[in-house]
């Protein structure tokens, strides 16, 4: 019996191999993935939030924003929330829902932003993206009515890997909105890492990219004078490594570290964007939230 089910094993894995190869290799695998990514979101929303849409203005083009505000009255601090999905995938309406949890259970003004996407647009494209987003509201939050004194960002998977280097960028970047926190969920650090490298594959050309300070964040020279910053990653996630020795070199900066380790779970991107049922990643999020705000 032992015998027959290697023998079965050994035939499989080319065809395992081949399925690995396939995904995000063609046009029509991307477009898949992205179909399934914009599953994510749930035939209708638990979550009750003043929800509007807008156009950024920047140069040379237009970035779409969701702003969730919960409807208690008063200022609220400002969360900044940028979506995963491999930097080939996602969009304002897959990650919906997460973005009303935390504005409605972290009592906050979220921004989700709609950054352009790979292979179509490559590295630094989203980053520039989020970071010129992130400035234009710091810069015109009188008209919204947000709250700069409390101001911060979050993402998950390769969103959080954006906020990472937004942060950087914002530290070296005179005039630059100043970040009370990140928040990094199941988060991609290294852009040259052995995670998720297909995805990098398409959103990075070359070396010079993947190893600039803010193209691998992990790896930049200087992670010094950085906002507090925390950290919620899965037990059994490809990312675990990379994310522990972030965190580790923050502290290492005397950088304000807390992290929170999601037992029994790898990448968990699915339920945590679905927000299908409340896991301690969401509840630890949301603590995470309040405490980098000072709330209670």
């Amino acid at each position: 019996m032992k015998i027959v089910t290697i023998i079965l094993f050994l035939l499989a894995i080319p065809s395992m191999l081949i399925a690995q190869e396939a995904w995000l290799s063609t046009p029509e695998s991307i477009n898949q993935f992205r179909a399934q990514v914009e599953g994510i979101k749930p035939a209708a929303s638990q979550f009750d939030l003043l929800i509007s849409d807008q156009t950024i203005p920047l140069p040379g083009r237009e970035v779409d924003i969701r702003i969730y505000r919960p409807k208690s009255e008063g200022l609220k601090p400002t969360l900044i929330y940028v979506h995963g999905a491999c930097w080939v995938a996602g969009s304002l309406d897959s990650h919906d829902e997460i973005s009303r949890y935390l504005a409605l259970k972290g009592d906050v003004t979220v921004i989700a932003i709609d950054y352009r996407l790979g292979p179509e647009n490559k590295y630094p494209t989203a980053h520039d993206d989020v970071y010129e987003v992130s400035d234009w509201l710091w810069n015109h939050a009188n008209e919204l009515s947000l709250d700069t004194a409390n101001f911060a960002i979050s993402g998950e998977s390769a969103g959080a890997y954006f906020a990472a280097a937004i942060t950087l960028r914002a530290r070296d970047t005179k005039e630059s909105p100043k970040f009370s926190f990140q928040l990094l969920v199941y988060a991609a650090i290294d852009g040259g890492g052995s995670s998720w490298s297909a995805c990098k594959d398409l959103y990075f050309d070359n070396q010079d990219q993947v190893r600039s300070d803010y193209g691998s964040p992990l790896w930049a020279k200087n992670l010094g004078d950085l906002p507090p910053t925390f950290n919620i990653r899965g037990e059994f996630e490809i990312s675990r490594a990379e994310e522990e020795l972030f965190m580790l070199k923050l502290k290492n900066e005397g950088i304000l570290t807390e992290s929170f380790m999601h037992e029994g779970v790898g990448h968990d991107v699915m339920t945590w964007g679905s927000v299908s049922q409340e896991t301690s990643a969401h509840l630890k999020a949301v603590e995470y939230i309040k405490a980098g705000f000072g709330k209670k």
